[in-house]
Formats: C-alpha cells, structure tokens, sequence
C-alpha cells in the first residue's frame, strides 16, 4: 500500500504543471549559475598568478578554491594580497576582482544561494497544498475512506513528494559538477569531491525542511489560498529576517571598532613613536619593534571583540535553517568564517617570519623573503564539533516540522 501512494504521489507530480515549471526553473537556475560561477572563478585565478608575489616582495597570497564556483562564500576576501610593512603593519590589497562587478549590488548567484533561497521556496510550492489541495477537492475524504490508513498515507504522500523534487535537482546539479570536471582549467582533488558530496547531501536535508514544514502549513489550514500565503511568510521569515537580526542584535551585544577606527589608532601609534625617535627619547633600532609590539596588541584586541561578535551572530541565527545551512557549506568549501580566521592567523605568523628585516627610505621591507604557503582545511579538519552541531539543527528542524505535520494530519477533519 505505502508503494503505491509512493508511486501514485510520483506520477501526479510529474504530470502536473508546477511540476514541469518549478522543476525547469531550478535546472535553468543551477545551469545559468554554474556558468556565471565558472566565468567567476577563471578571472580570480588568473588574478591569483598575475598577482604570485617575488622573492624579494613580502606579500601573502591565497590561491582561489574550485569548490568557490559552488559556494563563493569569503573566498574573494580570503585571496586578497596580505602585504607586510614597516612596524608589522598589514597591507590588504584590493586587486583581485569578480567577473562581473552587479556582485557588488546583488547577491552572487553561486549554487548556495539557488538552494539556500529558490529550492527552500519550490519545495515550499511542491507542498502548501498537499492536503488543504486535496480536502478543497474532495479527493481527500475519498481516498480515507476506503482502506487507506492515515499514517501510510502521509508517509507516503510525504516521501513521493519530496522524490520528485530532490531527484531533478540532483541531477540538474551533477550534470552541472559533469561540465565543470570536463575543463581543462578547473581540477577538484578528491578532497573537494568529498566536501562536495557531503554538500549536496546538506542541501538535499535542507530542502526537506522546507517541505516538511510546507506539509505541516497544510495541515494546518482548510484552504490551500491561506496555506500559500503562510508558507510565503514563514519561507520570508527563515530565509532573511531572522538570519539577518542576529547581525543587528550581536552589533548591540558586542561592541566592535570601525575600520576606519583601527586606522586612526594605528596611524597614531607610528606617529607617536617616529615623533619619539626624533626626539631622542628612544634609540632607531627600537621604533620597528615598539610600533610591531604595539600593533600587535591592538589587532589582537580586535580581533577578540570580533571574533565575539561572530559567534554570538552565528548562535543567534542558528533558529534559522538557512543560516546553519550557510555556516555548515561555506566552511565545508574553505570559503567561510573558519577559514577566514585560519588565513589571517597563517598571515600574522609569516609575518613574524619576515618581521626585523631591512626597509627602505619609503618604508618597505628589502631582501629576500620566504614564499607564503596555505594549505586549505580538509574534509576531516572542517568537521569540527560546530559543523556536526549544523547538520544537527538541521535534523533537528527537519524532525520537528515533518513529526508535527505527522500529528496534525492525524487529527485533521477531512470533510
């Protein structure tokens, strides 16, 4: 009985217009953007060696990852030029550029972005109207009472249902990852092709949140009109507000220097040290090492109120499935907070490295500097106790709704 439901869900689905819309949508979607992402990462990597720095230029440079034409994230951030300069201070550059500067105005489509916002909203739209659809034409009352149990059926309509979503868009998304192996500029190691399997299982579990909840919007209501307009709210809700107030509220929790803040202070530290030198009040060869000492202690001091900031940001946005969805991918592809933080502690430690050399008259580092390698965090290295903590809230969040649409159409009035 539960194999038929299955298979009756299925063939509806199929021959049903929303099925053939949504379903074309997200493969042009996923294509468009594959293509958009690829383009993306050819000019950041022929940045990268127009950029790779000499022998005698201390600068640090990170090499873009593949896995970016999936899940851009920070990666444009992380590959910026890292540049050291007299008093230990960093010099970030700003040379590498996207393919196409509408980035800087629009979200980068990348595939994090389609499954994250468009595949939340078509499995939304592939069950609003579930049951509230069936009750409105009386197929519901039919079907129950023949010798149709109400568990199997749910269960059934549920699994058929979430089948012919997540099959199209697993093979829209390997046909994708097919033509990007074919050419010849983009090699993934075997690595990446892990982290991006475990990717599409995250996103395939995060697209079924959004199903279970739109089963659960169904049960909820008699009419498929209110059903739709809840779901839309409630895809609103998840999707960008309350991933976005964890930003405004960690602001208010955590105070944080600007920028241009740091600057000042900084500024201020060499000034007051040069101004001493000229004084007498402290010999050449120590103004280097006051001005490093002292720029340490701020940025360390920065960094820690930052890095605060983040993680309250992180807790508070964790209620939304699509924030932990975001956490959990960009730090699977090395393009997220993680390793952001990883790239900037492996820079202040080169730093040290090439820190005491000769500068010239304008203030730059001479000689012959030791080259910067980074190596990116592996599959193993990324699944941390956070990252396991994301697949859980979305387990989690996926139980809840689909148990509670469980119990509701249990007690749902049919007539």
């Amino acid at each position: 009985m539960l194999r038929t439901i299955i298979i009756k869900e299925i063939l509806d689905n199929i021959s049903s217009y929303k099925f053939t819309i949504i379903i074309l949508l997200s493969v042009i979607l996923i294509l468009t953007s594959t293509f958009i992402m690829v383009r993306d990462y050819q000019l950041r990597l022929e940045n990268y060696e127009i950029l790779q720095p000499e022998s005698n230029d201390p600068t640090a440079l990170v090499k873009p990852t593949p896995l970016s034409i999936f899940i851009k994230g920070l990666d444009e951030n992380l590959c910026r030029s890292y540049r050291i300069r007299f008093g230990g201070q960093i010099e970030v550059g700003s040379k590498q550029q996207s393919v196409n500067a509408i980035f800087r105005l629009f979200t980068t489509p990348d595939l994090l972005f389609v499954v994250k916002v468009i595949m939340a909203l078509c499995a939304l739209l592939f069950a609003f109207d579930r049951i509230s659809g069936e009750k409105e034409m009386g197929t519901l009352k039919l079907t129950l009472s023949n010798a149709v149990q109400r568990p199997r059926w749910i269960i059934g309509k549920w699994i058929g249902g979430f089948t012919s979503l997540a099959i199209p868009f697993l093979i829209a998304v390997l046909l994708a990852a097919v033509l990007i192996n074919l050419l010849p500029q983009i090699e993934f190691s075997k690595d990446q092709w892990l982290k991006f399997s475990l990717f599409l299982v995250t996103a395939v579990l995060y697209m079924a949140i959004f199903y279970s909840l739109g089963m659960l919007i169904s049960t909820l209501t008699s009419r498929s009109s209110s059903s739709l307009i809840i779901a839309l709210f409630a895809w609103s809700l998840l999707v960008f507000v309350l991933p976005n107030l964890g930003n405004i509220l960690a602001k208010q929790f955590v105070d944080v220097p600007s920028v241009q803040q740091l600057e000042i202070r900084r500024q201020h530290i060499w000034i007051k040290h040069v101004f001493d030198r000229i004084q007498g009040r402290v010999p050449s060869g120590d103004v280097e090492a006051n001005i490093n000492r002292e720029n340490e202690m701020l940025m360390a001091d920065y960094r820690m109120k930052f890095e605060k900031r983040v993680q309250v940001s992180r807790n508070i946005t964790r209620i939304s499935p699509a924030s932990a969805f975001s956490f959990l991918a960009t730090d699977l592809a090395g393009t997220g907070l993680l390793e952001e933080k990883r790239v900037k502690q492996s820079v202040l430690q080169y730093k040290n490295q090439v820190f005491g050399m000769e500068t010239d008259s304008d203030g730059n580092l001479i000689g012959e500097f030791p080259s910067f390698d980074y190596r990116r965090l592996s599959m193993a290295e990324t699944m941390n106790a956070e990252s396991w903590g994301n697949i859980l809230i979305l387990m989690l969040f996926n139980f809840v709704f689909l148990s509670a649409a469980y119990v509701m159409f249990l007690r749902y009035d049919v007539r």
